[in-house]
């Protein structure tokens, strides 16, 4: 029971489930709070359209280095925050 808890939480889908969440948390907030104009649908969207992109190459490549789950969390964070920055940019 405690291997498969700790072989679950070794897992890289653990991992990119939160970054995701936390990027589509961050984006929202930003769009509703501090943006003049809310942050239009597919920008919104990039950050798991990239998860699931990831997914396929982890399924396709699991012993390369290009499935190396930290590279996804900080394409997804960096896309996070160049999103919010384009937008800030736009109308500031």
């Amino acid at each position: 029971m405690i291997e498969k808890l700790k072989e679950l939480i070794k897992s890289a889908h653990i991992r990119i489930a939160p970054a995701t969440g936390i990027s589509f948390i961050v984006m929202a907030y930003f769009s509703k709070r501090v943006l003049p104009e809310p942050i239009a649908y597919l920008p919104l969207a990039i950050p798991p359209f990239i998860a699931s992109i990831f997914e396929v190459i982890l399924s396709k490549h699991k012993k390369k280095k290009i499935a190396t789950t930290w590279y996804l969390v900080a394409a997804i964070l960096i896309t996070t925050a160049f999103i919010i920055t384009f937008y800030a940019v736009k109308f500031f």
